[in-house]
């Protein structure tokens, strides 16, 4: 099969989520409608290519001055006031509809959100009404043109064939329509088809997906892995609305920004979990540590549902494909970013580079080298592991044969060197000659001892890469997912669906706090920390009531409470404590000795 044919014989399918506004497009259509700036910032930019002037070509010959940057610009007029509510009310806009994502998470991590909310005043950030005038000139950039845009490269290496597709999308409108991390104009996204270059033809073994600049194996599935779904030659797909990130299942996942620090705790709450489990005989609370991170993070949740419009062979819309390459100007040429630059300096919500190159103008690891990227390097092609097993078995055979040889001369030697040491000993020899015997004497034996041990690993490995070349040998099931070592999972369906006031009260309920805090400050005259105690003690009971969780609410309380006392009366009767425990111990050591003393 040619590059073009192995390319539409397994370009994914992609199942979006109902809402979206974007789909895969021409990225030379972006390019026409955009202008294009250069500066050390947006306070020094100035308009290189006005809109209407640029072309793809063209951009791939400019060159900024020195210390500068490109940028394009889609949106020259976002939309304000009457239009952008106009806008938001029109039937023709695809609409979306979720449960709020406050409602899962407690209440530290509310407050982290609502920080991040606050954040986006100060930084960098593109401005509001930016989403729904990109949308506008989307459609009008796509009009007459109903397939998506896949664009496509084939890279052979070290057995391989890696199919790379890229999406190209108007615009990352994930904060604005669907409360995700950020908002950016132009989106590039990836998925990797990864095929062995066999003697018989050209076999797809694994499927590697982009999801929020992710790398390594969890981004990749094999072929024959059941969570895989396929549509014959093509895997199918899940797109993130707003992020356009790929998901392997349908589903709703929480990305969690988690604080700093969290994961030295790691083991002080499995202790209390162990305390909590067994000592106090209470049901298991599971993983505090990833609880722990759920309550302290910045929850955001990526809609991958699949519920939307399907691209790709034999669906609602069919892939228009697109050779991709340095050949493009556009693509090997320009090096700036695709789209507005707000000097965010978490980078957020700054556009991204071009699908060759990052925002520091280096070439993408995705590109020059994907195996790399999707942790495929270290992967052998199916064909060539019998050979690559062989290969490995006689050098471990060779070094276990060296240290044969050595262990045989070292156990020979060994009982040598230590009668020469008894002998200088017996002879009272002088101290030095014996200690350098002894010395001798010991070197010998640890380095036969590693030797050994040495010797014992070589045959385990030995006993493995047979059984691998031979799997006939002992019954074993080959693990398509044995790679895998965090896998992301849609929010099951349980925590997703909450009433209507569990998410109005978790869309107002720290701000009801904190007007209950001022309010007891300035009315009732009580001391701050009491009003904070009191409040933040409603807020709990308001949050389990609604939750159904005020048993488990009042059972964590009255153990708190119980524990408090405890050192409450430590702290009170430490003396008596203290003298009570220097009793005990006396009588145990008497009662010990006395033991020891019948025993004779």
């Amino acid at each position: 099969m040619t590059e073009e044919e192995l390319l539409r014989a397994h370009a994914p399918i992609l199942r979006c989520t109902s809402g979206e506004l974007f789909l895969p497009a021409d990225a030379e259509r972006y390019i026409a409608a955009c202008d294009l700036w250069m500066g050390r910032s947006q306070r020094e930019a100035r308009l290189v290519a006005p809109l209407g002037t640029l072309t793809p070509d063209r951009l791939g010959t400019l060159r900024p001055d020195p210390g500068h940057r490109f940028w394009l610009r889609l949106v020259q007029r976002p939309m304000r006031g009457v239009e952008l509510t106009r806008w938001w009310r029109r039937a023709d806009r695809p609409m979306f509809h979720a449960a709020g994502r406050l409602a899962r998470v407690g209440l530290f991590a509310r407050v982290v959100d609502a920080a991040f909310n606050v954040s986006l005043l100060v930084r960098g950030s593109v401005p509001g009404g930016t989403a729904a005038a990109a949308w506008e000139k989307y459609r009008a950039a796509v009009e007459g043109e109903r397939r998506p845009v896949a664009y496509g490269r084939v890279v052979r290496r070290d057995g391989w064939i890696a199919l790379h597709y890229l999406y190209f999308y108007f615009m990352n409108d994930w904060r604005t329509t669907f409360g995700g991390a950020n908002d950016h104009e132009a989106d590039w996204e990836q998925v990797f088809v990864v095929l062995e270059d066999g003697a018989d033809g050209a076999t797809p073994v694994w499927v590697a997906a982009a999801a929020h600049d992710e790398v390594g194996d969890d981004l990749r599935r094999h072929w024959d892995d059941p969570q895989l779904e396929r549509d014959g030659g093509h895997p199918v797909l899940y797109v993130g609305a707003g992020s356009h990130a790929s998901y392997f299942r349908p589903g709703e996942y929480i990305t969690a920004a988690p604080l700093p620090g969290l994961a030295r705790l790691h083991g002080f709450l499995d202790g209390v979990r162990a305390f909590w489990r067994d000592t106090l005989r209470q049901a298991d609370p599971g993983d505090l540590a990833a609880r722990l991170q759920g309550w302290f993070s910045i929850p955001f949740i990526d809609y991958a549902r699949g519920d939307g419009i399907s691209i790709g062979a034999g669906q609602e819309l069919e892939w228009d494909p697109r050779p991709i390459g340095d050949e493009l100007p556009w693509v090997h040429g320009y090096r700036g970013l695709f789209g507005l630059d707000t000097h965010d300096r978490f980078a957020g919500e700054r556009a991204p580079a071009g699908p060759k190159y990052t925002r520091d103008g280096d070439v993408r690891r995705s590109w020059h080298d994907p195996l790399g990227w999707a942790g495929l390097s270290k992967v052998a092609p199916p064909s060539r592991a019998p050979e690559l097993i062989r290969e490995r078995i006689a050098a471990l055979g060779a070094s276990l044969s060296e240290l044969s040889v050595r262990e045989r001369t070292l156990a020979d030697e060994l009982p040598r060197l230590n009668l020469e040491a008894d002998a200088l000993r017996d002879a009272g020899s002088p101290l030095r000659l014996q200690e350098e015997a002894t010395t001798r004497v010991l070197r010998a034996e640890e380095e036969l001892a590693g030797l050994r041990a040495s010797m014992a690993d070589l045959a385990l490995r030995l006993e493995a890469a047979a059984t691998e070349l031979d799997p006939s040998a002992v019954e074993t099931l080959a693990d398509p997912r044995g790679h895998l070592r965090h896998v992301r999972e849609p929010v099951a369906p349980e925590v997703v669906r909450y009433g209507v006031l569990v998410e109005l009260w978790s869309a107002v309920g720290f701000g009801l706090l904190l007007l209950a805090v001022i309010g007891l400050l300035l009315f009732a005259g009580v001391p701050v920390w009491s009003a904070v105690l009191l409040s933040l003690a409603i807020y709990v009971g308001v949050e389990a009531a609604f939750r159904r969780r005020i048993v488990g609410m009042l059972l964590r309380v009255t153990l708190i409470l119980g524990f408090v006392a405890a050192l409450i009366l430590v702290w009170e009767f430490a003396g008596a404590l203290l003298v009570a425990a220097l009793v005990a111990l006396a009588l145990l050591t008497i009662t010990d000795n006395v033991r020891e003393l019948r025993r004779r």
